[in-house]
């Protein structure tokens, strides 16, 4: 692949990042921090977060001026406890092991906000569907630490659909399934919370679910309460069942979006009505942290009918979007595929799908990290094959997903098959993804000019783990059928 500018190579980085042993590297060496530097919590509420950093293990982590009510298990860089007073607390957190030391500056926000940069998981429905257990739970939970993904910043485990009990308790308590959770919902999430991750759990607007389980209609406070007494860090809120009416919908999320906001937890809220009624000029307001914009994602590039989403059509969707999307709030073109190869049970998977290839992956994690998509994987974590853990373990993506500016990119070029997005980070720097949406081979020039820059850049290639020189005018690519490429570009003022 052609992709000319003047080399500018830094050694170490080229041996530290190569794109074969980059991911086994990060475990070797000095500390070095992923994910997001800012977290919201609501004041006296349950506090959860694991530092995400890789290096040569053991690390012990220590921290300089962290709130009172909160404390840091210096083996596993947990942090957790209650902050009482709100504010928005600075705080120093060190990484040592035996190569040497690593600081970053983490920002604790005890407020209103909650989803300060978008969400990072796994859930449950694309492969699953309707076999969800506590076994699972675990053994993914497991697997987001053995693979390394917690160390970059995944901490959610969603249990979406068929979780219920046959019905709820005689006064309207949820119950979940005694065979396939036997220790209950507390006892799972205490495992989880335990690992360092979060446990989010799914309903509907309506009586029943999508799956015809029991729904959350009529019950939105029974269910907050209960939710939070089982520890539950996140809530997806479907739409089966329901009204299709705009009022009918917005009554409906605003009453769960209060339960939770009353719970007595910090409960990340997920609004999942498909995109029906624009609910990016409403969701944020019934209490959303993020919101679906299309209909369910399929592990196919493009598909008829229209209401089935593939890749293509989800992705044509977001265009205009990026003007609702920011901390806290978020758009959501539902959950990632990646590493799925057609194998989901859900919305005809199963091997209706033949999946997409592993290029087209790499775009699928590519555009949710630009647009600030939440980057809620839905494969079986348990059994990656290595073009998988290699999308989705890839740090200096994911960096561009959780920088803490929260802008979402911005469709900057349409150049026949070409389409070049751009996104603005709190640094300076500017991410900027080039993608070939044709099944043929593409040359492209990207031009400085397109991309509204003043001054001279540096670009790196972020997939190729590569320093690429300095822009001058403009930088010519040849991209691959349904490939993206995403540079990394930083001012040379700035250094």
């Amino acid at each position: 692949m052609n992709r000319s500018l003047f080399l500018f190579p830094i050694l170490w980085l080229a041996v530290l990042f190569s794109t074969a042993q980059s991911n086994a590297l990060l475990y070797e060496g000095l500390p070095v921090f992923h994910g997001a530097t800012i977290i919201g919590n609501y004041p006296g509420t349950d506090f959860l977060f694991t530092v995400p950093a890789t290096g040569e293990r053991p690390i012990t982590f220590f921290s300089k001026d962290l709130p009172k009510g909160l404390n840091l298990e210096a083996t596993t860089g947990i942090i957790k406890g209650k902050v009482s007073e709100p504010g928005e607390y600075h705080v120093k957190i060190i990484a040592a092991n035996a190569k040497g030391r690593a600081e970053e500056d983490l920002k604790i926000v005890i407020g209103d906000a909650l989803c300060l940069t978008p969400p990072m998981g796994w859930n449950s429905w694309n492969v699953f569907t309707n076999t969800l257990d506590e076994k699972l739970v675990m053994e993914i939970a497991d697997a987001m630490v053995s693979s390394g993904m917690r160390d970059l910043g995944y901490q959610y485990i969603n249990m979406d659909d068929y979780w219920h009990a046959p019905a709820r308790d005689a006064n309207g308590k949820p119950l979940p399934d005694p065979k396939k959770f036997p220790h209950g919902i507390r006892w799972l999430s205490d495992y989880v919370h335990s690992r360092g991750l979060k446990l989010g759990i799914y309903s509907d607007a309506g009586n029943k679910t999508c799956g015809k389980c029991f729904g959350g209609f009529q019950h939105e406070e029974i269910d907050a309460k209960t939710y939070a007494e089982w520890g539950i860090d996140l809530l997806k809120y479907d739409f089966c069942f329901v009204p299709l009416k705009k009022k009918e919908a917005l009554a409906r999320y605003q009453k769960m979006g209060n339960a939770l906001k009353g719970s007595g937890r910090s409960i990340v809220y997920s609004i999942c009505n498909w995109g029906l009624f624009k609910p990016w000029n409403w969701a944020e307001n019934v209490g959303g942290n993020y919101w679906r914009t299309t209909p369910d994602i399929r592990d196919k590039w493009k598909i008829t009918p229209f209401w089935y989403g593939s890749f293509m059509s989800i992705l044509k969707r977001q265009t205009k979007l990026y003007k609702y999307a920011g901390p806290g709030h978020w758009n959501d073109p539902d959950m990632m595929i990646v590493g799925n190869y057609g194998l989901g049970k859900a919305t005809g998977g199963g091997g209706a799908d033949k999946g997409l290839t592993d290029t087209e992956y790499q775009t699928h994690m590519s555009l949710w990290c630009m647009l600030a998509a939440p980057l809620l994987t839905s494969n079986d974590l348990r059994s990656m094959n290595d073009a998988t853990k290699n999308i989705l373990l890839n740090p200096e993506i994911i960096a561009i997903s959780q920088d803490e500016l929260g802008e979402q990119a911005k469709r900057v070029v349409k150049a026949g098959s070409i389409w070049v997005y751009r996104k603005n980070l709190k640094d300076g720097s500017v991410a900027i993804a080039v993608f070939n949406k044709s099944k043929k081979e593409k040359k492209f020039d990207l031009k400085e000019a397109q991309l509204n820059l003043t001054g001279t850049y540096t670009a790196r290639d972020v997939w190729q783990h590569s320093e690429m020189g300095t822009l001058k005018n403009k930088l010519n690519l040849s991209l691959n059928p349904h490939e993206t490429i995403v540079l990394l570009l930083t001012s040379t003022q700035s250094k």
